[in-house]
């Protein structure tokens, strides 16, 4: 496993054979690399990101969690949410979805993960994005990373 430390607060594992995402590839796949950190496996077809922004002041992380869906909702075509769930990040509440959606209009389905939570003041968006077809597999290493992060 790799560790790397993403915006000088969140701590995380990610399995070995990923390489880092620049900022045209960021750009490609989720329209900015502003606020952004990601990896990919291409022998995987696996991304693996986490996104920050600034907690709003009434808004707590399973709203933040609804907000980023809702664009998702828009942005990817024939979004399908799955199941919801809760999860753990630290000592944080951490709320996820999980969804498909066909790349453009091919016969290619993705599906994703996305687990959102709060620490100092920001929300942390972990997203996992995968084939459909090699999701149950790739997802072990999805909870593995998931496991590892540390906030500090």
């Amino acid at each position: 496993m790799a560790n790397v430390k993403i915006n000088n607060e969140i701590n995380l594992n990610y399995p070995e054979g990923f390489k880092e995402m620049g900022e045209e590839a960021l750009t490609r796949h989720f329209g900015s690399p502003k606020d952004r950190w990601g990896v990919y496996n291409a022998d995987d077809h696996i991304v693996l990101s986490v996104s920050w922004s600034k907690a709003g002041f009434m808004t707590d992380a399973e709203t933040a969690l609804f907000d980023i869906t809702a664009r998702l909702r828009r942005r990817l075509v024939n979004y399908q949410q799955i199941t919801t769930y809760d999860a753990k990040i630290g000592k944080a509440k951490a709320y996820g979805v999980r969804f498909e959606y066909r790349v453009n209009d091919s016969a290619r389905v993705h599906i994703g993960d996305l687990v959102v939570f709060k620490n100092k003041g920001k929300y942390y968006a972990v997203y996992f994005i995968t084939r459909k077809h090699n999701a149950a597999s790739s997802r072990i290493s999805f909870k593995e990373t998931l496991d590892s992060i540390t906030v500090g």
